[in-house]
């Protein structure tokens, strides 16, 4: 290379040593603020492994600022319950309005939630996500033995259950569906408490996708924490508690299970075809 072309070529290399430079200096401060605050802050808001407590903080400041999202009701005693699992096992019941609720449920509390979804639900794009939070899948079938025996082995070890019993989103919204009893029999057999919130402001009937981005005013509020209901009681516990976030929200209760939920039971009732 001459001196002249020597010369021409030194602005370049500057230039691109200067953007290297940048670019370099850039992933340090990243990573010295992932490292540094997010991820800590990561791990107060929720007890668990890093990936999870870095969906947790990127949770809480998006929907703080796409949802406006707001938490009521929980006091200090209520809050020690909830977020330590030395103070036993719990299960967490909710209405369910659309696909982001799940996500705000786990961001009102730090001990981690083991979800019940529908089977069918866990595929697609997001199936590795359900995989990571270690979602219960329900099928409906004789295959329930084995999510059941999940749940209840959770439960003793004094983990957090997180369940919808209408059993899928309201549709149609403006209304509180039939409970599936199971949360009550989980209750007695493992001896948690049930803490009951409801949730109201959120988009109604939208997907994951669509409820996470659709700007909202969303509420989350602690209405009760009971003791487990005596078995013999279970649907009169079931029903309180759906009168309870019904209350809540100022909607009427549904005659009726879901749709989806009513096809099960009537095919459940008539028995297998011959």
């Amino acid at each position: 290379m001459t001196a002249t072309e020597a010369a021409a070529a030194e602005p370049w290399m500057t230039a691109s040593s200067v953007a290297a430079g940048l670019a370099l200096a850039g992933w340090i401060v990243v990573w010295c603020a992932l490292w540094g605050w997010f991820l800590p802050a990561g791990r107060r808001r929720l007890a668990a492994d890093d990936t999870s407590a870095f969906f947790a903080q990127l949770g809480w400041l998006w929907t703080r600022r796409v949802h406006g999202f707001r938490i009521e009701g929980f006091t200090p005693e209520a809050r020690a319950l909830v977020d330590d699992p030395s103070s036993g096992p719990v299960i967490v019941v909710c209405n369910h309005a659309a696909g982001v609720d799940p996500i705000l449920v786990q961001l009102s509390m730090r001990r981690r939630l083991r979800w019940f979804m529908a089977a069918e639900q866990m595929i697609g794009p997001l199936g590795w996500f359900w995989r990571l939070q270690e979602v219960i899948p329900v099928h409906y079938d004789r295959r329930d033995t084995q999510s059941l025996l999940a749940a209840m082995t959770h439960l003793r070890a004094g983990g957090a259950l997180g369940v919808f019993p209408e059993g899928g989103i309201a549709r149609p919204h403006g209304q509180v569906y039939r409970f599936m009893p199971g949360f009550a029999s989980l209750a007695a057999k493992g001896k948690a408490r049930v803490v009951v919130l409801s949730l109201r402001g959120i988009p109604a009937n939208a997907g994951v996708l669509r409820s996470l981005l659709v700007p909202c005013s969303a509420t989350l509020r602690l209405l009760a924490i009971v003791d487990p209901p005596p078995a013999p009681e279970l649907d009169a516990f079931t029903e309180r508690v759906r009168t309870m976030i019904a209350n809540d929200l100022g909607l009427p209760l549904a005659d009726r299970h879901l749709d989806h939920i009513e096809e099960r039971l009537a095919r459940h009732t008539a028995g297998p075809s011959r």
